[in-house]
């Protein structure tokens, strides 16, 4: 079997577009779950794309908010 090949923009596409179909269907309210698939859909694309090594650092690049803030807005809506 051929190994497949994305670019960057195709896997971000099919990160959001998996977290979104979840979302949907545990019709999830507007923190926590979100919250974590959403740093997720981030860590991924930050790590395939040598951008970042941590979830420090893949805070630092698509937040306004540092890495305890965003976890503390996951653990409020898991609880």
């Amino acid at each position: 079997m051929p190994e497949l090949m994305h670019t960057d923009t195709e896997v971000s596409a099919a990160l959001n577009k998996a977290a979104d179909d979840i979302l949907e269907a545990v019709d999830a309210g507007d923190e926590g779950l979100p919250d974590a698939l959403n740093l997720l859909v981030n860590a991924t694309a930050a790590y395939l794309s040598g951008k970042a090594d941590d979830l420090t650092q893949v805070a630092a690049l698509n937040y306004d908010a540092d890495l305890s803030s965003i976890l503390s807005w996951i653990r409020a809506g898991v609880r």
